[in-house]
């Protein structure tokens, strides 16, 4: 990083983030150069972070590098405001912020089901995770669920005939080709029901 992008004032690194007709390979070097602007004077401005963060286009990086780099940083780790969930409401065209989840965690599986949201499985940053979450639009709050028997990370989720269905992943040592179910009328799950 160059000294002189290091030393560029806040309101100019917003600007330049945020510019549509910035030129580079790939967004992941913006995201590198936030954080490498960031720690270059962390007091001064570690409370800029969530800022310049939405201006990054996060959804342009590589899904490995969201897994790999973006959450596991340590900056973007404790900064509450980048941890958020948000919804979008296409009535209105804009981001609405919700509940934070019960536990942090990356390389989740998700699906929508009725007007709730399922998160299951995943990585908080040092460990496999086996828990469940969901999140209840109405109420705006996340609650536990009743827990997978297998830890997985990188799982697919899926919603099917009133049934939640957590396919492969992998539990810390190797790759899984089980599937459990989840029904969420009873708050129960079964499983492993099925290896492929």
């Amino acid at each position: 990083m160059s000294e002189e992008f290091l030393a560029l004032r806040p309101e100019e690194v917003l600007e330049l983030v945020g510019c549509d007709e910035l030129n580079v390979q790939a967004e992941e070097q913006v995201f590198e150069a936030v954080l490498a602007w960031v720690r270059h004077s962390r007091e001064e401005r570690e409370s800029r972070l969530p800022e310049l963060m939405s201006k990054t286009r996060l959804p342009l990086c590589r899904p490995q590098f969201l897994a790999d780099r973006v959450q596991q940083d340590e900056l973007v780790r404790c900064c509450h405001k980048c941890r958020q969930v948000e919804y979008y409401n296409h009535h209105t065209a804009l981001w609405h912020p919700v509940a934070p989840m019960k536990n942090k965690r990356c390389r989740h599986g998700a699906a929508a089901f009725g007007s709730n949201l399922y998160v299951a499985g995943g990585y908080d940053g040092s460990a496999f995770l086996s828990g469940a979450e969901v999140y209840s639009s109405v109420a705006d709050q996340w609650s536990h669920l009743v827990a997978m028997n297998t830890r997985r990370s990188r799982i697919s989720l899926v919603a099917n005939c009133g049934q939640l269905y957590a396919v492969g992943g992998y539990d810390g040592q190797s790759n899984l080709s089980s599937m459990e179910m989840y029904d969420p009328e009873t708050n129960r799950g079964v499983g492993p029901i099925r290896t492929f």
